[in-house]
């Protein structure tokens, strides 16, 4: 058997989605430590899934959460679904989104972020501003008040 017509028959893709009979298992797997090829084929096979199944995937209806946690979840045991003397409520139904990794961010806000940035520019300008005023200030007294002249004092009388 040519290892080329063995990979295109479609034996990778039932192995991996689990469809595969336990014979075609156990020769895919007899193949599999033969031909170390395989490897490459099986790794790129299942990135060609997982992307068909991310492009095209879609939602399941919520009732079919609804039926497994009723499979998972222990009768009998004062569980959610068999409490005593009361009827069996409905499960809690839960839809699960796929993330979004976009952010939208309301005109508002971002005019509101503009303007602290121009507030906080604003008083930044002004501080130095009135930093460089205090320090000519000084600079002016100094030069009236020369430091080895003495303020006179008032006289004693």
């Amino acid at each position: 058997m040519d290892l080329n017509d063995y990979i295109e028959s479609g034996i990778i893709e039932s192995y991996l989605l689990g469809l595969a009979s336990a014979e075609e298992s156990e020769l895919f797997e007899h193949m599999r430590s033969l031909y170390p090829e395989l490897h490459t084929e099986i790794a790129a096979t299942e990135y060609r899934l997982q992307k068909v199944m991310e492009e095209d995937g879609v939602t399941p209806p919520a009732t079919v959460w609804n039926k497994i946690s009723e499979r998972l979840t222990p009768h009998g045991r004062g569980s959610y679904y068999s409490k005593a003397g009361r009827q069996q409520a409905e499960a809690p139904t839960y839809i699960l989104q796929p993330r979004n990794n976009t952010i939208t961010v309301s005109i508002w806000w971002r005019c509101t972020v503009i303007a602290m940035m121009l507030l906080i520019m604003g008083l930044v300008a002004s501080t130095v501003y009135f930093y460089q005023q205090f320090r000519n200030m000084e600079e002016r007294l100094m030069r009236l008040y020369p430091a080895h002249t003495e303020i006179s004092s008032p006289s004693k009388r």
